[in-house]
């Protein structure tokens, strides 16, 4: 099995379209069916505009369709045995559980699809309803399932961890090291807003706001997702500023960026509308981001990836809010600034509260962006 991606030169349905994974076999035939799909993800369901979800999407076929040509079985022939054997495939291969169920899901989606699209009589698996024993959400009254929820029979339980983060003075010795300036500034992002490692490769100028004549000591608001600057599942949402934070990018975009941008549009022949580029004028990649972070980490000897400071701000924040409002008002604060789709995710960050000394939780903010400004 082959996994391959297309390039600017791949044309459908009258537009370039680059990036999108299709599967050939071992004779380097194409698979139709898988592949269809994959295009569907891509172009036509629109709700997916990530290329890295596209990956994802891509390679979970890749790996299922693999099973499937090394054990000689057709992918309309599946009954749940046959998927039940790949999943222990997995787990004695030492997959975690909650990968093993992401793969699963990807899985059933593309029978989802099949069925609907007709090329298949069946679902080759079922659900079953099962009762889930927690302690009540703070919304748990507006849920009418009273506990119970329909789960796919060959998927594996989990269990939630508390999300890792880092203790203010530890993320703030660790952004401080991030070296370029761009780089640092990516850092304090993410820490002072909690924004996502791809929305922060991603993000673009125009939305980043001007802090001329505004309060120093007021945050600013910025919008992201929809079609003004990508966020998972294009979700729109508002992220705060802190004044000294929407500065220091303020003077990144005049004195830096001007110079690279004009270094990409002699390369390319256009702007980027992407508010980080590189120092020969690239647009930075979030693998780009994580590449950084692992080799300052393993330099600096603080173990930190992107997303642990997107946990470290969901965190101190939610803590911080539950200072002065009720809990469940703080939570659907951090929800809304976070972008999480379920309240059971920010609700995590409960239990990571409990390690925290309060006294820490009183000024974050200003700490992190005194050294913010000290760095500058």
């Amino acid at each position: 099995m082959r996994l391959f991606f297309t390039n600017h030169e791949f044309y459908y349905q009258g537009g370039s379209h680059p990036h999108i994974p299709f599967l050939c076999n071992e004779q380097m035939e194409l698979l139709d069916v898988p592949n269809t799909y994959l295009r569907y993800i891509a172009i036509e369901r629109g709700r997916t505009r990530s290329v890295k979800t596209w990956r994802t999407y891509g390679m979970l076929l890749y790996e299922f369709f693999g099973f499937l040509e090394a054990n000689n079985l057709k992918w309309d022939e599946i009954v749940p045995s046959h998927i039940a054997a790949w999943r222990n495939s997995m787990l004695a291969r030492g997959c975690k559980r909650s990968s093993i169920n992401q793969r699963l899901r990807g899985t059933f989606s593309f029978y989802k699809w099949a069925f609907r699209e007709k090329l298949i009589q069946f679902l080759p698996f079922s659900n079953e309803e099962i009762s889930v024993k927690k302690s009540p959400g703070f919304f748990a009254h507006l849920e009418f399932n009273h506990g119970r929820y329909l789960a796919n029979e060959l998927t594996m339980q989990t269990y939630s961890p508390i999300p890792k983060f880092l203790a203010i003075q530890k993320s703030i010795q660790f952004c401080d090291q991030l070296t370029p300036r761009r780089l640092r500034l990516m850092g304090y992002l993410m820490l002072l807003t909690g924004m996502r490692r791809e929305e922060t490769a991603e993000l673009r100028y125009i939305v980043v706001p001007n802090p001329a004549g505004h309060d120093s000591k007021k945050q600013l608001p910025m919008q992201i997702g929809g079609k003004l600057s990508p966020t998972k599942g294009g979700k729109e949402r508002v992220v705060m500023l802190p004044y000294d934070l929407a500065v220091a990018l303020n003077d990144y975009f005049i004195f830096e960026r001007s110079k690279l941008a004009k270094k990409f549009k002699r390369k390319y022949g256009y702007e980027s509308e992407k508010f980080f580029l590189s120092s020969t004028g690239e647009e930075i990649s979030s693998d780009g981001i994580t590449s950084a972070f692992k080799k300052l980490s393993d330099r600096c000897g603080i173990k930190c990836h992107p997303h642990m400071l997107r946990h470290t701000f969901g965190t101190y924040e939610l803590l911080r809010m539950s200072r002065n409002r009720d809990q469940s008002l703080a939570l659907l604060w951090v929800k809304e600034r976070m972008g999480h789709s379920s309240m059971q995710t920010t609700e995590k960050y409960i239990h990571a509260t409990d390690l925290i000394e309060h006294d820490a939780v009183d000024g974050y903010q200003f700490d992190i962006c005194e050294a913010l400004r000290n760095g500058n």
